[in-house]
């Protein structure tokens, strides 16, 4: 990861352990990821556990996370990111954003 914002010049490590966060909204897009799977899997296809349908939906879901896993850790560092900067559309004038530490 960049210590900063190759544009704007926004540091994106604003304190000691600042990323941390980025866990619970990993945990958030997944667990919404796997709902939906789950909702479509039950439209689609129904969920039974005679011929082990469910099971099915489980591996094909885990394996579904894995490949996404990157792009997710990415999209959680980015959403984190955006609930304590904002977007500043004079951002070529302005300081970026600084946090005390």
């Amino acid at each position: 990861m960049h210590e900063e914002c190759s544009v704007c010049k926004q540091k994106f490590d604003m304190e000691p352990g600042f990323w941390y966060g980025t866990g619970y909204v990993s945990y958030a897009l997944t667990v919404a990821i796997s709902v939906a799977t789950f909702v479509a899997w039950w439209v689609l296809i129904g969920v039974s556990f005679d011929d082990n349908r469910v099971f099915w939906w489980l591996g094909l879901n885990a394996v579904l996370l894995l490949i996404l896993q990157p792009w997710l850790m990415r999209l959680s560092r980015t959403i984190y990111l955006y609930f304590f900067v904002r977007y500043d559309e004079d951002y070529e004038t302005s300081e970026p954003q600084k946090f005390d530490y």
